[in-house]
């Protein structure tokens, strides 16, 4: 994409079509553009109405259909904790979307932010230490711990028609804002969610409890090699969860 000064890509991020590099560049965008802000929560609707046609059948779930994956990217913005709970599935099949679009005139995703377990930065910069081996299930489940830098993750996935949805628990980041990507077979790498911390949760990151962040990819489970839980201002790993051992 490469409309963004023109107020056009609000649509593909709601829909996660773009790529971590364009995602970027739109929410430097979205930071300075109170039209494409407010575009974004005029939008709100759309993943429950793409869910809603999903299930009378108006949408295909033909695999031959289905475009490339594309992650769902969670808006920079500091959202509750109940409503970062609540899970939000994403479908990504673009023809079908715009007919959704051109009909109704509202739509879209609030990101996920989440008021998070984040604890202050201290002056060492951890390295990624691979300390313990993830576990796997048969129902798309990966739990790891590295112990260099104090993270924990685990992530639960579930297969859609339109790829995987996720359910992300984090703890431990050490970071002011922290993200989570996945890396395909292809070696492209494609972000799922972003979460802050303001002042005011500052007593929530000491309490040691995990924020639990939803998600979604437009990739089925065996299309990703790995998840990585980052330093989004940094980009350094803290934690990597691959998805076989």
């Amino acid at each position: 994409m490469s409309s963004l000064p023109n107020h056009v890509d609000v649509a593909a991020y709601v829909l996660g079509i773009l790529d971590e590099d364009e995602v970027d560049a739109f929410e430097n965008h979205l930071a300075q553009c109170r039209r494409c802000a407010l575009d974004l929560r005029d939008f709100a609707q759309l993943p429950d109405l793409l869910d809603e046609a999903n299930a009378a059948g108006l949408l295909s779930s033909d695999a031959d259909e289905r475009p490339d994956g594309r992650s769902v990217r969670s808006m920079l913005d500091v959202v509750s904790l109940d409503r970062a709970r609540k899970r939000r599935k994403y479908s990504l099949y673009a023809a079908a979307a715009a007919l959704v679009l051109i009909a109704l005139s509202s739509a879209a995703t609030y990101g996920v932010v989440s008021s998070g377990d984040l604890v202050a930065q201290d002056d060492g910069s951890p390295r990624q230490t691979e300390v313990a081996r993830n576990s796997v299930d048969a129902s798309g489940e990966l739990v790891r711990t590295n112990a260099e830098t104090g993270v924990w993750a685990r992530i639960s996935a579930s297969p859609e028609p339109w790829g995987t949805s996720l359910e992300f628990e984090v703890k431990g980041v050490r970071a002011k804002t922290g993200e989570l990507v996945a890396k395909s077979r292809d070696g492209k790498t494609y972000p799922v969610a972003t979460w802050l911390v303001t002042a005011d949760d500052a007593e929530g990151a000491r309490t040691g409890e995990a924020v639990t962040i939803p998600g979604g990819l437009a990739l089925r489970w065996h299309e990703i090699t790995e998840f990585a839980v980052r330093d989004k201002d940094s980009g350094e790993v803290l934690l990597l969860l691959p998805t076989s051992d």
